[in-house]
């Protein structure tokens, strides 16, 4: 059992005597203080409306958005600037904010005041989708359009998908398994991909050779692993190159123009 020490005893003591004393009038003052300020509101509203701005919401700030347009969903948000942080509904401001497409969750951070805070979990993208109007998209996993693209952003280095739109679940499948190839290096050296039909092979272009490659889609991409390693020999024996062909199952077909 710890001892207390005797100037700690004297303080509580004092602090006793002096509540007991006194403790009435500093709960009246208290209450005289509320009541006044109460009716000071209420006779003069200017000074109700001060008190009450403090915690209206003037601010939305908005957290971990990198791949899109931030201001899309300030501008979801706007319905709700100017309430009071009392009437705030938490989560009815994660609701609008997980009802725009790239949004994968959303979490209403905030004290109060006028600046909330939205923590925002965006939905992963892993490519680009060329429509038949020429509109390009930013897809995810499951070949769902997240957004249009917009070149302000982080999209820019993903491939671009050519194909028909009821393909892209298979394609984009297909282009996770890809990323997983040696720490993902054709997949993030892919620039346009194009799949005309869904039983062909796909003809890719990369961002730093002008070669059209074509690629089996229904297989385990062991050729495209052996691509990468011979390369480098390619490029020193042949000047020029129309196409290179990944598409059979024991061999790497070069063809030279």
């Amino acid at each position: 059992m710890t001892r207390k020490s005797p100037g700690s005893i004297r303080f509580k003591m004092r602090l006793q005597r002096v509540l007991k004393k006194y403790g009435g009038r500093i709960v009246l003052y208290f209450s005289g203080v509320v009541v006044l300020g109460i009716l000071a509101a209420w006779i003069f509203p200017p000074l109700k409306y001060y008190f009450t701005d403090i915690f209206r919401v003037r601010e939305f700030q908005i957290q971990n958005v990198y791949y899109n347009n931030p201001a899309e969903l300030q501008e979801a948000l706007a319905p709700y600037l100017g309430k009071s942080y009392w009437e705030m509904n938490k989560k009815d401001i994660e609701k609008t904010a997980e009802a725009i497409p790239w949004v994968d969750s959303a979490l209403v951070r905030a004290l109060p005041g006028s600046r909330v805070t939205i923590v925002v979990q965006e939905k992963q993208p892993v490519a680009l989708y060329r429509t038949v109007k020429g509109d390009v998209w930013i897809v995810d996993a499951s070949g769902s359009r997240i957004a249009a693209f917009t070149p302000a952003f982080s999209y820019r280095n993903f491939p671009i998908i050519d194909c028909d739109e009821k393909e892209l679940p298979f394609i984009v499948g297909k282009l996770e398994k890809m990323r997983t190839l040696d720490d993902g290096v054709f997949y993030t050296r892919l620039s346009e991909l194009v799949a005309r039909k869904a039983n062909e092979k796909w003809v890719c272009f990369l961002r730093d050779t002008p070669w059209k490659i074509y690629v089996d889609p229904f297989g385990s991409f062991k050729n495209v692993r052996q691509f990468l390693r011979v390369e480098k020999f390619i490029k020193s024996r042949y000047d020029n190159v129309d196409y290179i062909d990944l598409s059979f199952r024991h061999e790497i077909v070069v063809k030279p123009e």
